[in-house]
Parts: C-alpha cells; structure tokens; sequence
C-alpha cells in the first residue's frame, strides 16, 4: 500500500491550510492523490470514484461524505443557460468560479456546478420547488451503498467517514425527514469511522468547541485531533 486517494468536499480539499488528507499521507508515509472538490456532494463523489483508476495492491481509499442536502448540477452545450451560471460555482482552485467533469479536470465548456448546500443561481429553484430532505437523505443512503458496493467487488481497501451524522447528514436545510430503514440497513458500517451514526466530523469538532479557521472550516489542529480520535484508529482496525 503506497497511495491514499481521498474523496470529499472542501472538508477534505482546501486550498488554504493542511488539513486531514495531507496529515495522514504525511503520517502513514503514503503518495496523496486527492479527488476531492470544493463544494462537491455524494453524487458528483460517486461519479468521480467510479471515473478513477484505483489499485487493489498499493491503493487505500478514504471518502469523506458531505452533507446530504447538496446537488450537483452537470452543464455542457446542450444546456447555455446552466454553463453562463457556471460563476456561481465553488472556487475549485482558490482563484475563480469553474466547472470540474468526472476525471478532475477544471473547464468552462462541461462539468459539474459546485457550490455545496447553497441555493446560488439555478440552484435556487431546485431548493425552492423540488428539495424534499427525504429524498436527498435517502438518494444519499444509496450513493454510499453503491460505491461500497463497487470497492468491495474491486478488492479495494477502504475507511468512510462522515462531515454529519449518518442519522442526520443535512447541514442547512433542515425539515421532515423520513428515512428509509431498508436502505439505510444495506450501509456497512463496520468501514466508517467511530460512532458515525451520531457524531460527523463537523458537529466533532463544533461540539467539542476545536478551533476553527473560520465559522465554516474547522483548522489544521482540529483536522489533527479528528485524525488522531476517529480516522486513524479506523485504518488501522482496516489493515492491521
């Protein structure tokens, strides 16, 4: 095992300070391919999982889920008025707005409109009209359930986390929440993380009060603290 390749949203890929895909990489002494993206949700980390060239032999993969209550818009030619809207999404590569496809890469002519839970340009009519927290959840529940899914028939070694409770992953957009117990029985939590039914590494780190760099972003030493507590015992209990 050589390569930790790390999936998530800007919990996992900052572009201003270390945070955790840096300080395991560092610690276990493994090469970091980082597949996150600022702003990402489950569905755009599914696709860009099952887009990536992953290794049984030398490949450890962490995912680090976002909160549910996200939606990630795809834009190309067939749709001019959703890649003039591409200004409304994250700044992937901390200087300007742009889109990313299934491989990574950054574009303005197709991919992914990025911008996390927050209701910017045509985003808002999807929160306005169409959100239901159930729906998001429970599409959410699958998302993990298939891309274990597909590591488990690759051989591929993994440890899941969550930015939110498993029971409760939205951030933002808070209303009836109706899961489905069936789907959610098909997660295998045995690959998560400590306590992630309860406890996501944002509410972490909120209610245990670590510092933050900001109200949004937890900082490197909490990033630590987390690694330390949850993500590290957990690989561990994986490899041995």
């Amino acid at each position: 095992m050589n390569r930790l390749i790390t999936f998530g949203c800007s919990y996992s890929k900052d572009n201003y300070q270390t945070i955790w895909p840096d300080l395991v990489s560092k610690q276990l002494n493994l090469t970091l391919v980082n597949c996150a993206e600022r702003g990402a949700g489950a569905d755009y980390i599914s696709k860009r999982l099952l887009s990536s060239d992953l290794d049984s032999e030398t490949d450890l993969v962490v995912i680090l889920w976002p909160g549910a209550d996200r939606y990630d818009l795809w834009a190309d030619a067939s749709t001019p008025h959703l890649l003039a809207d591409a200004s409304t999404s994250s700044w992937l590569d901390g200087k300007r707005p742009s889109l990313v496809d299934y491989d990574g890469n950054y574009r303005n002519d197709q991919g992914f409109i990025l911008n996390g839970s927050v209701p910017r340009g045509y985003k808002h009519k999807y929160f306005k009209y169409f959100y239901s927290p159930s729906q998001v959840v429970n599409s959410w529940y699958a998302s993990i359930v298939l891309t274990q899914l597909y590591l488990k028939s690759k051989n591929i070694r993994h440890v899941m986390a969550t930015a939110f409770p498993l029971r409760y992953p939205i951030q933002y957009h808070d209303n009836i929440l109706e899961i489905n117990e069936k789907i959610y029985s098909n997660i295998d939590q045995s690959v998560f993380v400590a306590s992630s039914e309860t406890i996501g590494f944002y509410t972490y780190c909120e209610d245990n009060r670590l510092p933050f760099l900001n109200q949004h972003y937890p900082n490197t030493e909490s990033h630590q603290i987390w690694v330390d507590n949850f993500l590290l015992p957990a690989i561990e209990r994986l490899v041995g």
